[in-house]
Order: C-alpha cells, then structure tokens, then sequence
C-alpha cells in the first residue's frame, strides 16, 4: 500500500504568508488579553458584562423625541430614540447647511468686490473657532430671547422664545409618507421604461391614496402651536437645545460647503463655458446646465466628507444636554458601569451610518463620473473672473443699486456691532456695573482672566505656569513666523524654551515644587495638549502610512482597519472610551490629562496617516528604485529622498489637519478637563456672571480664531510655494 500524499505548501508561499499569520494572530492576542482584563476589572468591580443590560429597564426619559420612550422601556428602546434625535438633527441639518454653503460661496465667487469680502469675514470665524464653542455662543444668544408670554412671531403660526422654537406639525404623516416613498420609488425605477408618465402615474397614485386616508381611520391635520396661559401647546417644539445644535452644526459646516463649492466652480474648463456661450446660452443657463453639473463633480467627495462630518458633530449635543444618541449611551454607561459594551453600541452604530451615508454617496459619485472626468486640460474659470457680466453694460444701474443696498446693510451691521462691543460696552467692574448696560460686558472677562488663563491653578503655582505658557507661545511664534532664521538656530531656541517649560514645571535647578498634569488649567492645558498631540501625533501618522502601504497584508489590513474605524467614530466618542476603558487597562491613576491626550493622539496620527500615504503615493516609484540602484538602505532612502518630497507635497494639507487638531482641544471639557474652555464654562457656571457668557466665550473664540488663523497663513504661504 502506498501512503496517501498530500501537496504541501511551497516554501516561497509559507515565507510569504507567515508574516502575515503571526501579525494576525499576535493582533487577535493582544485583542484577547485586553477584553479578559477589562472583564476582569468588570467582575472585580461586581459589574457583570454582556450585552444583557439592552433588555433591562432604562430608569430615566428622553424628553424629546419623535418615538415615546418613559423609564420603564429597556436600555435599547432609549437608543434607539437618541438614534432618531441625532437622524433628526443630521435630516434638518445636511439640506440648510448645503443652501447655505451654496449661497456664501457663490457670494464668495462674485465679482462684485464687496459681496466676495462679507462672504470672507462671515466664513472665516467660522473656520477658525471650535464648534463646541459656537454651539455654546448659539446656546448663549437663543436663552437670551424674550420668554414664551412675549414670544416672537416672524411668520403665521410660527414662535420663537428662550424655550425654543414651536412650528406647526403635520399629524398622521407616517403613513402618507410611506405611500409616497414606494410610489416615488417604483415611478422612479419605471421611468426608463415608460418615461416620466411613471413619475406622473406615481404622483396619482400618492394623491388617491391621500384620498383613501380617512377611510383608513388615519387623521391628517395641521397641529397649529397657540399660546395657553404660561406655555405653549400643540405644533411641533424642538427645544432651545435642540435650535442651537441645528443652527451652530449649520452654520459651522456651511462654511466648509462654501469653500468645497468655490474651489469646484474654479475647477469648471473654461472651454465647456466658452462653448455654452457659443451656443447662444444665457449667462444663468450656462450656469445651470454647464458649470453646476461639472462642478457638483468635482464637489462631491469634499462635500460627502462634510456630511459624515456633520452627522458626527451632532455628538456634541452632550455638551449642551440634547439627547441624541452619544448623551444616552453616556448616561447608560454611568448607570450599569458597562463602557465597554455602551463604547461597542456607540461605535457599531456610528460605523453603519458612516458606511451607509458614505457608501450612498460614493454611488451618486461613481454614477455621474461614469463617463470620465470630460476636460481635463486647458484653463480654468479660477484663472480668470468668473462672470463676464453679459448683461452689465445693458443694465449698469443693478449693480450699483445692488451695491448701494449691501453697503447700507454692511454699515447698519457694523454700526450695532461697534455701539454693542465698544461704545455701550463695560469694561471694568463687577456684575451690578454690568446690570444696566445697553453693550457687551467685557468686564466679564477682564476680572475672570486667571480663572481663564490657569484654571483652579493654586496662587503659588501661577508664576510658573504663566512662565511656561510664555515660553511656548514664543516657541509657537518662533517655529511659523521665524522663516528667515537659519534652521539649527531655530532649533537651538526651540530646544532653550522647551528647556524653560520644563523647568517651570518641574522646579529645577532651583528647587520648587513640582506642578503635575493634575493640577494645569486653563491656558497651560489648551497650549501643552495641543503641541504634545501634535508632537505624537507626526511620527505614529507616518508609521501607520508606510504600514498601510507596506507588502505584508495582515500589517496593510490592520492599520486600514485602525485608521478608518478611528475616522468614522466621532472624537467624542473617542474622548469618552478614553475616559472609561482606559483606566480599567492602567489599573487607574490615569490622569484625565494624559486620555485626553491619548485620545487626540491617536485621532490626529490616523487623519494625518491618510494625508501622508496620498504625499507618498504621488512620489513617482522609480525614486525609490534609484536609490536602492545607488546602495541606499530602504530606511536611508525614505529619510533621504522619499520623506523631503513627501513632506512639502503634504505641508499644506497637513496644517489643515493641525488647524483641526488645535480646535479639537477644546472638547476635552467634555470629560472634565479643565482647558480654556473648562475656564469659561466654570465662569458662567456661577449665578454673577452667568448672563454675560456670550461675551466670555466669545474672548475664548478670540484665542481659537487667532491660533488657526497663524496655521491657515502658513499653510496657504507652503502652497503657494509649493505652487
């Protein structure tokens, strides 16, 4: 008998793939032994894990919500209600911010001089400050409205008060909605059959079946809001919370939409307006059928990223006690102690909805670039102004009554702006100086400034912190403004005020005492946390970029899985894994200082790892393959060739990413760190100066808006020398 033989593996596919295998199985390792400690930690706590808890009653109400939910319902009723708030706020949100951003930059894109400048000065600060500090500014400014007896009424039926805004409400639409939907949808898909008499066919029968609702016993009315004693009763009320969320996710993202839509009508051929007009198209068809098609193109992955943006802002609404799905699963997690299994939901849940948004939009983008990307040489309409104003010498009196009219409107608003901040305004004194004052209390802000500037900081531990902050404020200046100094002296300073900071910190070589990161605030923590991410953040970005790039696919997969798991998560969900699990995997004494810098860390390696692996990819491979033709070693050849080129390709790009890095900082109040924002919200914490919280946060957004500003010069100075 011969024995039976079996073909093994050839030893060039073993070497191949054992990488591989033994990276996989040390990263399922590694996985393991962190999920058995976390469980043991649980269970030494009493705490039983497991997804069981969903089933168990939620002990506390979502006080507004499209779905009823009371206390009794269990933990997964009460997300799936947080679910629909943060869908609400993302179905509202997407459409405004886009009519918005479509309208300042098109402002921004017009030739008329002044309409181009208000469209800069109105997109700028909205860049450049944070977004939870905006919401808090929109929170301040909405309690500030007159209360529900004096209510506004700026249309029918429609009432804005400090309780938030009341609209009328369409009962019973549920079901009508969902007819139309099917019918739309299959009139839709027999539209390339039929025509649009499927559309037409589809539209008759949402109408009869709008008919057939009273048979049915569903009531379809218009609840109108009326004013009922001290409330307000019927209509649909979002709350103040509610109103702000909307309008600061809004209004900060329409300013990227506008930015997304001037650069994408800049990128239009001018060839393809040159032959529109040669047809004998008017100038707003040429606009309609020739540069909106070609630029919404080019517009569409900028603005699908802005959408997965947005829908993980709406996470910020923790911060100004709106339930949307992050608020519930937090307060979940400080009920059972479960953070692992709450962090799960949340990161599942948030995962999906970016793959489904993303994936939905990816379609629409393969769908109209299926035919090429059409003109791709030749000018562009960013190399000349843009609209030609064919009907300008015919009619010149529109243009300067449309000029007469903005210059009017730009004067009244400056005027309001300068008798609120400057004329009215108070400057010194306590809050009774303030309780008459027709303006801004600035005073607020002046006799608050060391809670602002070091926190809960003790007096003798202020010296030293504000000796450390001017150190790297100088360290700051000297690595942006400092270009025409030669690079080892700038290095040698940088390395003499560093030496500054630790030693104010520290206390040596003169003895004093040692201030720790848990006793920082204010301005010390915004300053070291944002350059020690930035500092951690550069080196793990580039080791996770060559391993995304690298051969071995186990290694390629495992960074992927990283950096796109920690890019579709939103970063508060980040800060609050940080907070809960990561003291269970130290053991505790974990400072809160040192998750939140973790979390930043880690959140700005993997933006910035995607910005450095599409530098490196542009290198052409033969750079490469020339080095090692000259004897390099793979390591000498990226630090010497390779890295110089990949570095100036992804300077300006990367300065965005430290621009959003800097920003970032301010949500680690969220988790109790006490930063510059920490500072503000504890001055208007106290009943004083609780109603003059617009000017301080405003003084704070001053900070923000100057530090991103420096960072976008910069960037624009790298491009155009780049250029």
């Amino acid at each position: 008998m011969t024995a039976l033989s079996l073909p093994l593996p050839a030893p060039s596919l073993l070497r191949r793939w054992l990488p591989s295998i033994v990276w996989m199985l040390a990263l399922g390792g590694m996985a393991a032994t962190l999920l058995l400690h976390i469980e043991s930690v649980q269970t030494a706590r009493g705490i039983q894990g497991g997804f069981g808890f969903l089933f168990q009653p939620a002990g506390f109400r979502i006080s507004e919500s499209l779905l009823d939910v009371t206390p009794d319902d269990p933990y997964w009723m009460s997300m799936a209600a947080g679910l629909v708030n943060t869908l609400t706020v993302a179905a509202v949100a997407i459409p405004l911010a886009t009519l918005l951003g479509i309208a300042l930059g098109l402002m921004r894109l017009s030739s008329h001089p002044l309409a181009a400048r208000c469209a800069a000065v109105i997109i700028a600060p909205l860049r450049n400050t944070p977004v939870l500090l905006q919401l808090f500014v929109w929170y301040g400014l909405l309690l500030r409205l007159p209360d529900v007896r004096q209510a506004w009424q700026p249309l029918p039926s429609v009432l804005l008060s400090n309780r938030g805004l009341a609209l009328p409400a369409l009962q019973g639409w549920l079901p009508y909605a969902a007819v139309l939907g099917v019918a739309l949808m299959i009139g839709w898909r027999a539209r390339r059959r039929v025509g649009n008499l499927a559309i037409y066919a589809s539209l008759a029968a949402a109408a009869l079946a709008w008919m057939l609702l009273p048979a049915l016993h569903i009531d379809l009315h218009i609840d109108l809001p009326v004013k009922r004693g001290l409330g307000l009763q019927g209509g649909w009320q979002p709350s103040i919370e509610f109103a702000a969320l909307l309008i600061g996710l809004v209004v900060f993202h329409a300013a990227y939409i506008a930015d997304i839509v001037r650069a994408a009508v800049r990128a239009v051929p001018i060839g393809l307006v040159e032959a529109g007009q040669a047809m004998g198209l008017a100038p707003r068809a040429v606009l309609r059928l020739v540069i909106a098609p070609y630029a919404a193109r080019v517009a569409l992955p900028p603005y699908a990223n802005q959408c997965l943006s947005l829908v993980k802002n709406s996470t910020l609404a923790i911060a100004i006690g709106y339930q949307e799905l992050m608020a519930v699963i937090n307060t979940a997690i400080t009920q059972t102690g479960l953070a692992l299994e709450g962090i799960a939901v949340a990161v599942a849940v948030y995962l999906t909805l970016a793959l489904m948004l993303g994936g939905g939009l990816s379609a629409w983008n393969a769908r109209n670039t299926r035919h090429g990307p059409g003109d791709t040489h030749g000018a562009r309409l960013g190399d000349r102004p843009l609209w030609n104003a064919a009907d300008g010498p015919r009619h010149p009196w529109r243009g300067k009554l449309a000029s007469t009219v903005l210059a009017l409107l730009l004067a009244a608003a400056a005027w309001a702006l300068l008798d609120w901040a400057v004329l009215h305004a108070v400057w010194q004194g306590g809050p009774a100086a303030c309780a008459d004052a027709a303006g801004a209390c600035w005073a607020a802000v002046g006799e608050n400034l060391p809670l602002l500037f070091f926190g809960t900081m003790a007096e003798a531990d202020r010296g030293p912190a504000l000796i450390a902050c001017a150190a790297l404020l100088a360290g700051i200046a000297l690595t942006l403004g400092a270009r025409r100094l030669p690079a080892q002296a700038r290095a040698g300073l940088l390395m003499v005020l560093m030496a500054v900071v630790a030693a104010a910190l520290t206390g040596w070589p003169w003895g004093g005492a040692l201030i720790g990161p848990q006793r920082w605030g204010g301005l010390l923590v915004t300053l070291i946390l944002a350059i020690a991410a930035l500092a951690a953040a550069v080196p793990l970005a580039f080791a996770l970029a060559l391993l995304r790039r690298s051969s071995s696919r186990a290694g390629s997969l495992a960074a992927a899985g990283l950096i796109e798991a920690v890019r579709g998560v939103p970063l508060v969900t980040q800060l609050l894994f940080a907070s809960f699990v990561l003291p269970m995997l130290l053991g505790g004494g974990v400072s809160k200082f040192s998750m939140a810098l973790a979390a930043l860390t880690l959140h700005t390696a993997c933006l910035l790892a995607e910005v450095l692996r599409g530098a490196l990819q542009a290198i052409p491979p033969g750079q490469m393959m020339a080095a090692r033709a000259l004897g390099m070693r793979p390591a000498t050849a990226y630090a010497t060739v390779i890295w110089p080129q990949a570095r100036r390709i992804a300077a300006p790009a990367a300065l965005g990413v430290f621009v959003g890095a800097v920003k970032d900082t301010s949500l680690v109040s969220i988790i109790g760190v006490f930063d510059v924002l920490g500072a503000a919200k504890a001055v208007v914490a106290g009943t004083d100066w609780r109603p003059y919280h617009v000017e301080v946060y405003l003084a704070v957004a001053l900070l923000y808006f100057a530090a991103s500003l420096a960072l976008t010069r910069v960037a624009r100075r790298m491009e155009t020398r780049g250029g």
